[in-house]
């Protein structure tokens, strides 16, 4: 287990993370790091990026995401190279190195209708591997009506990988025609005895963190006042390496061979543990 000056997460959270697939750390962030990032992201949607996204039906409320923030505004360059998170990724994965693999705004505006659908996040990315962990947190309070998100307990574990769907849509991404992915994510709502779950609502301060295989889904946000404000840092251990997928979104200007470290494009996949300023 990587040591840190000061421990970061407890026994207990790390547990439930390999356990279930996902925990809740409350008060991780202090205030000064929730005022820098709610800086960035009056940076971002201001400024656009080329992989932005927005979803849902026309002329409603945005379902808004964007990809590659730290190289393009200085708040978000500062949370990830001088902000926890970093090191309370190497604690849960018990990593000596970790590297980010994606950094994902995601913003549900009030009444936005489009939901996030249950998925997984390893079939969307070009990596192999298992040291995969998302670390997701909210500037607002998330509630299951304004977005939170809910994980099928233990799905991380199932030994399955299912096929991506499009985003806003709950339709196959008919690209994918991969033999290790399953067609469909099975029906989770409607069979809780089977498929149990755990809705994890946060306040700002607190984060998520869950496996890059565990099913989840959120709500669209039903709020009237309410913006869900969220960043989604996808943070690789050691043994995640590039595996090309001509089916994977493209959110990089760089590629690598397969079976190549992320380390060899650290431009876009830095390292951030251990903290290297």
């Amino acid at each position: 287990m990587v040591e840190t000056l000061e421990r970061l997460v407890s026994k207990e959270e790390i547990s439930t993370f390999h356990n279930e697939g996902a925990v809740r750390i409350r008060g991780a962030l202090s205030q000064e790091w929730l005022d820098i990032l709610a800086e960035g992201f009056d940076q971002a949607v201001a400024s656009p990026g080329k992989f932005s996204k927005s979803y849902g039906p026309e002329g409603a409320p945005r379902y808004y995401t964007d990809h590659r923030l730290f190289n393009r505004f200085e708040p978000f360059r500062r949370f990830l190279f001088d902000g926890p998170l970093g090191g309370i990724a190497a604690e849960i994965l018990g990593a000596a190195r970790v590297d980010l693999y994606d950094e994902h705004l995601l913003i549900k505006e009030p009444g936005a209708p489009a939901p996030t659908y249950w998925h997984h996040d390893m079939p969307y990315f070009s990596i192999e591997g298992y040291d995969l962990a998302s670390i997701w947190l909210a500037l607002d309070p998330t509630r299951e009506h304004t977005g939170a998100l809910k994980f099928a307990k233990g799905s991380h574990k199932w030994g399955k990988l299912y096929q991506p769907i499009k985003i806003g849509e709950n339709k196959p991404v008919d690209s994918f025609n991969r033999d290790d992915l399953i067609a469909t994510v099975p029906d989770i709502d409607n069979n809780p005895d089977k498929y149990p779950t755990v809705l994890l609502e946060t306040d700002p301060g607190d984060i998520v963190i869950f496996h890059g295989l565990t099913l989840h889904s959120s709500s669209g946000n039903s709020s009237e006042d309410t913006t869900r404000r969220a960043l989604s840092l996808r943070m690789a251990g050691d043994d995640i390496l590039w595996k090309n997928r001509s089916d994977a979104p493209l959110i990089f200007d760089q590629t690598l061979n397969d079976g190549e470290p992320l380390r060899m494009i650290s431009n876009e996949c830095p390292q951030v543990w251990p903290q290297t300023s």
